[in-house]
């Protein structure tokens, strides 16, 4: 049996090496179609669904954490951010079917909703509007 096995142990070891081989280049065929991120983030949203209990009342927030988290969960909505969003959902306690209206936060930052682009999220426009205001102070 064991000169048996000495012989089969060269084969073994050509077998593994090859799944090896194997495994390293399926994992770079998902990283190149970006699919492995995407496979990682929905297991980090199902385990953080798994441990999530619903009994558990989440402590009331400060107003303006409640609007970061719209602001976020807003820009990853329209970046296509799915399971990213799902686990930010999960882990910021916001309700996940319930979301803010934009023009309401909009009213909330002093951001007029009429003239702002439905396309981009309230976040940007924030960055623009800061940075102009940050140009403006330099140029003083």
């Amino acid at each position: 049996r064991i000169i048996g096995l000495t012989e089969k142990l060269p084969m073994l070891h050509n077998e593994l090496v090859g799944h090896d081989d194997m495994l390293e280049a399926v994992t770079e065929s998902l990283k190149r179609k970006g699919t492995l991120s995407k496979l990682k983030a929905q297991i980090r949203a199902e385990i953080f669904h798994t441990l999530e209990d619903k009994t558990v009342t989440m402590p009331s927030k400060p107003k303006e954490v409640y609007l970061a988290c719209e602001l976020i969960r807003e820009f990853m909505s329209k970046n296509q951010l799915e399971n990213t969003l799902s686990v930010f959902m999960e882990e910021s306690g916001q309700p996940s079917q319930v979301f803010v209206d934009r023009e309401f936060v909009c009213g909330e930052l002093g951001v007029n909703p009429v003239e702002s682009n439905e396309d981009i999220p309230i976040i940007v426009l924030l960055i623009r509007h800061l940075m102009k205001l940050s140009k403006g102070n330099s140029e003083s």
